[in-house]
């Protein structure tokens, strides 16, 4: 038979509004009674009714992690960092996360909206958004709780959290430059999202300044996949001057374009070298180890989901527009 409150309040030999305030963090209780009831109930194997919980309360203690479609999503070691910040949030304050894989090709203005209709969800994360993305509007007009992660928008009435982009690819070009490199190509994103368009607007403020030789055809364009990178960085070899150095938008396109480099039995860094963005775990155990642009990613989700919680909890004074510090680690690969 299913524990109820009313059966751990009487084996407890306290009342029902007491285990309530116990079992739901909410109110206050003498330490040794709370832990009494605590042990009662793990001995009872009570499990809380959600749906019970949700009616009473009007919320599912439920956040979405809005995610679009994407080859090896779940490899991902990006998206994971930015899950695991989100996820000890959302345990530490008793909620869970909900991943809701959306097909932005289906060029749909209502994605986001249908899923909030469901009513299952509190408030959404959502990451690698696209720039201009209809959704966002719609999801702004109903006043549904939401948080972008590395995405940045003019509006105060989109909430989110990034970080220094611009400012990173800056300290990269800069970093090459005072190493000796003056031919420097650049790998770009995909140019849909912010954080990409950031990290060229960076990277060109960089190149003018220190009047490097950068041609166009040496900015391509790896849409933020290794397999891309690694194909279009063929076109940085075969005209008459090679660059001594690549500067990627992320860490993945850097490794395919390290093992481009190494297909034409060149050495990293002695004939090219190369500086990512990110800093994903495998950067460290790659050969040669990848110098790059370290973003706090875990810090991201973790943020994302303070954020999150503060709205929904209709909290005051909230920094909605919030940017994290970036920092270049040194490895072998630059």
């Amino acid at each position: 038979m299913k524990v109820t409150i009313a059966d751990i309040a009487k084996k407890a030999n306290v009342s029902k509004m007491t285990v309530s305030r116990v079992l739901s963090g909410k109110g206050q209780v003498a330490q040794k009674t709370a832990e009494r009831i605590r042990r009662i109930a793990d001995k009872m194997e009570y499990h809380p009714n959600l749906i019970a919980r949700s009616l009473a309360s009007k919320q599912t203690k439920i956040l979405g992690v809005i995610i679009p479609k994407i080859e090896h999503m779940f490899l991902d070691n990006y998206i994971a960092q930015i899950l695991s910040g989100l996820t000890d949030v959302a345990l530490h304050n008793d909620y869970k996360i909900i991943l809701c894989p959306v097909d932005i090709s289906q060029k749909s203005d209502t994605a986001y909206l249908s899923i909030s209709r469901t009513k299952m969800l509190d408030g959404m994360i959502l990451v690698k958004t696209k720039m201009n993305d209809p959704n966002l509007k719609k999801l702004v007009e109903v006043d549904f709780p939401f948080v972008l992660v590395n995405y940045k928008s003019s509006s105060e009435k989109i909430h989110y959290i990034d970080s220094h982009n611009i400012k990173g690819a800056e300290i990269a070009v800069e970093y090459l430059y005072n190493t000796g490199h003056r031919n420097i190509a650049f790998v770009a994103g995909s140019m849909d999202e912010t954080n990409a368009r950031d990290r060229m607007k960076g990277f060109k403020t960089a190149a003018n300044k220190y009047n490097l030789n950068c041609p166009e055809d040496w900015i391509i364009y790896g849409d933020f996949s290794k397999e891309k990178a690694y194909k279009e960085s063929e076109k940085l070899f075969t005209g008459n001057t090679n660059p001594t150095a690549i500067f990627c938008s992320d860490d993945y396109m850097a490794i395919g374009v390290m093992e481009r480099i190494k297909s034409k039995n060149l050495r990293i860094p002695e004939d090219v070298a190369v500086i990512g963005f990110d800093d994903i775990e495998i950067a460290a155990y790659v050969k040669p180890a990848l110098t790059t642009v370290r973003q706090p990613i875990y810090q991201l989700g973790k943020s994302a989901a303070v954020m999150l919680l503060d709205i929904i909890n209709k909290k005051e004074n909230i920094d909605n527009h919030r940017i994290l510090d970036v920092e270049l680690i040194k490895r072998e690969s630059a």
